[in-house]
């Protein structure tokens, strides 16, 4: 429904009169801002649009729209009063829908408990396909929005490095590409539910060590990086680069990004890892997260990584 509606006489002192009274505008009018109170959603959002799209379909509002100028008084009441009836009984089917609208998935990727363990076990997802964000990094509160260091590892699926979007939401038409494979959190989670409605946070999360713990040389060289490469070895470098102390600092980056750098290049060589799962085995290297920091670190042609600040 894309006309442009008017607003004509006092339709908010008395709607009922308006409809009675007025034309095709001042019923668009009504019925937009019917939607407004009753939606309660963001007007930017995606689920309000497919809402509105499914009401205006279901109650067949444009055939209403293009008759209300020659409809009768008696006639006018009959097929308003049908279309909030329609309306009402459709938004009590979709209450507790996902539409797929893809509010959620613009917004990040899930992070995935231990519930989504057989996700991998079914081949829904794989190694290259989820990334880790390691402790001490920032990541997304699903419910506040707010950016803050995440206390434990998470492990996500990946996004669209240009969008951040869920790498499983489509476009064109919008959906999702594994929606009846879904993780336990795109499930509980619905856009339209308000904070009280919503299920408690999760607890049990998947982690690393549910893979690779059973496999001791690789596990070793995982919690081996761990350790050379903690985000917290990293804060304390810079700063001691803030105070000033460049030698100590420097030489703490430096070993920092050659062994995250050469551990990648062993576990693509001598175990034949995917490149795109270097990123779930050892989280995302250090030269993409130093920018968030206020450093670019570049290898040069000797092999030896040139630190600079931003």
């Amino acid at each position: 429904m894309e006309q442009k509606s008017k607003f004509i006489g006092k339709i908010r002192d008395n709607p009922l009169i308006a409809l009675e009274r007025g034309n095709r505008d001042v019923m668009l009018t009504i019925w937009r801002e019917y939607l407004t109170e009753i939606l309660e959603l963001d007007p930017k959002s995606g689920r309000r649009r497919l809402l509105i799209q499914r009401l205006e379909h279901a109650g067949d509002f444009d055939k209403l729209y293009s008759d209300w100028n020659d409809l009768s008084t008696q006639e006018r009441g009959d097929r308003w009063l049908a279309l909030i009836r329609t309306t009402k009984a459709l938004l009590a089917e979709v209450k507790d829908v996902c539409l797929r609208c893809g509010d959620c998935c613009f917004q990040s990727s899930p992070t995935l408990t231990e519930a989504d363990m057989g996700l991998f076990q079914d081949n829904i997802l794989g190694w290259t396909e989820v990334y880790t964000l390691r402790r001490g990094e920032r990541g997304v509160d699903p419910r506040s929005g707010a950016v803050t260091p995440i206390t434990e590892e998470r492990l996500k699926i990946k996004e669209h490095a240009a969008t951040k979007n869920c790498l499983f939401y489509a476009t064109n038409p919008s959906r999702c590409l594994i929606y009846e494979h879904r993780p336990q959190q795109c499930r509980e989670q619905l856009c339209n539910r308000r904070e009280e409605e919503l299920p408690p946070p999760p607890t049990a999360f998947l982690t690393r060590q549910a893979f690779f713990g059973q496999h001791p040389e690789l596990w070793a060289l995982l919690v081996a990086h761990e350790e050379r490469c903690a985000i917290a070895r990293l804060e304390q470098a810079l700063e001691l680069l803030a105070a000033n102390n460049e030698d100590e600092a420097s030489e703490t980056l430096f070993d920092m990004l050659h062994f995250d750098h050469y551990l990648r290049q062993l576990l693509l060589t001598e175990w034949e890892i995917p490149a795109g799962a270097l990123d779930f085995l050892l989280g995302r290297p250090l030269t993409q997260l130093l920018p968030q920091l206020g450093l670019k670190a570049e290898m040069t042609a000797n092999g030896v990584f040139r630190l600079e600040r931003l």
